[in-house]
């Protein structure tokens, strides 16, 4: 049985994108394994984090979505590892584009209590109309969040995409694993301004694990001084439902067909 650790943590870290929740989607199966993941965020000094199940709206309704979120979240409130743990938590999703996604009510999609909004794009094939929508749900007082930038072939190819939303009021996170192996498009991303937080967008202990505190311990020595503490406090803030740091915002240049 999974069992909380005492690491005595400096700096407590906030996850914003896991699929721990059990039976909803890709991430945990069952009940024991998000047990597992969930202790194992609190043994890497987790202390705030946000569910965020898969979401399609090509797939299932809005409706029928957040019953089967409350059924799930309520199934891991009851295990007593739940209580030990003692976790902050907020329930949220992580929602697959659409062009319609700005003319949808997003409340309950949500990060809980704000306006922040997890959404993930295709990998390969840049979707038509994102600036259109990020600017449409932008207006409508939503912020969206680009989930695990480093995936996109558009935006490696032209970080000046990125770049783009990110200076029309979007933000966007790259997976812990990243930083951990040290990618170096996402230290790129990441001394640009264009990656506001790390997360570990956890699966499965097997198969993308938590690892919030290998990607901080990794993160300070590869991108630099102070990014560690700026992406965490930004986080903390994400949850707390306030503004962040942009620090140091700076459009990528192609010099000879090099980013600089």
């Amino acid at each position: 049985m999974a069992t909380v650790m005492d690491r005595r943590k400096k700096n407590k870290l906030t996850e914003l994108h896991c699929h721990i929740l059990p039976g909803i989607d890709d991430g945990a199966k069952h009940l024991e394994n998000a047990v597992e993941l969930l202790v194992e965020e609190k043994n890497q000094g987790v202390e705030n984090i946000v569910f965020t199940p898969h979401f399609n709206f090509d797939k299932i309704t809005v409706e029928q979505f957040v019953e089967r979120r409350d059924k799930s979240l309520e199934k891991l409130k009851n295990t007593p590892e739940f209580q030990e743990v003692n976790i902050n938590f907020k329930l949220g999703s992580e929602v697959y584009y659409t062009v319609n996604i700005a003319t949808q009510n997003l409340d309950k999609l949500c990060f809980e209590g704000t306006d922040y909004i997890l959404v993930e794009l295709p990998t390969q094939v840049r979707p038509h109309g994102m600036k259109r929508t990020f600017g449409s749900m932008i207006s409508k007082g939503y912020c969206p969040i680009i989930a695990h930038v480093e995936r996109y072939s558009y935006m490696i190819e032209n970080p000046v995409e990125l770049y783009e939303f990110v200076d029309m009021g979007c933000l966007a996170h790259v997976n812990a694993e990243t930083v951990i192996e040290k990618n170096k498009m996402a230290k790129y991303f990441i001394k640009h301004g264009l990656v506001h937080f790390i997360s570990s967008d956890c699966h499965a202990m097997s198969w993308r694990p938590p690892n919030l505190e290998s990607g901080f311990e990794t993160l300070r020595d590869f991108v630099g001084k102070d990014y560690d503490e700026i992406l965490n406090e930004n986080a903390k803030r994400i949850f707390k439902g306030k503004s962040v740091d942009t620090y140091d915002l700076k459009k990528p240049v192609n010099l000879m067909g090099i980013w600089i």
